[in-house]
């Protein structure tokens, strides 16, 4: 466990999308091959990891007294037998000590925004349904921040429910 520890030192990041902070552990080019592991079996074990040994650790910090934010990630959809996003939140919620809410973000529209140019993520958007509570506080989980237009598209919809979104929190930023 000291090796992965040691391989995986988070370099913190911070990227405004719109109004709100992204907040990222690793460059993407340095995690790429374990980001693409979603796309696999094992890549639930390797998502849990960075839930327990980076997530939650960063997210424990902003719990406040009574008052937590509630963790939601961004498109839980389950392909390959797990949705990945859903295991970073929910991991590392649970591990943080916050409320996490499943399911509570999703996409209507399954675009697959890989590869894919800030214009054509603009034309297609991710439409967004909403299955929460009005109001409080909420941090937001993806794995990726490419170009910003999840998390901008997922911010507006929340706020349109009264919910304060802290920041969202990713693994990787591909900008840098």
């Amino acid at each position: 466990m000291e090796c992965t520890r040691a391989l995986f030192v988070p370099e913190i990041s911070h990227r405004k999308v719109g109004s709100l902070e992204a907040v990222s552990f690793f460059p993407y080019r340095e995690i790429e091959r374990w980001i693409l592991t979603k796309h696999h079996a094992a890549g639930y074990r390797i998502y849990r990891f960075f839930a327990a040994q980076i997530v939650a650790p960063f997210l424990h910090e902003y719990r406040v007294g009574d008052e937590t934010a509630r963790v939601i990630g961004i498109d839980e959809r389950v392909e390959g037998g797990y949705s990945h996003t859903a295991v970073l939140a929910r991991y590392g919620a649970r591990r943080a000590g916050l409320e996490y809410r499943p399911g509570a973000l999703i996409a209507r529209n399954r675009v697959h925004y890989a590869g894919k140019s800030l214009q054509y993520r603009l034309e297609h958007p991710r439409d967004f349904r909403y299955r929460g509570e009005k109001g409080g506080r909420a941090i937001l989980v993806d794995d990726v921040v490419t170009t910003g237009s999840t998390l901008a598209e997922a911010h507006t919809l929340l706020r349109r429910y009264g919910v304060e979104v802290l920041f969202a929190v990713t693994l990787a930023d591909a900008a840098r």
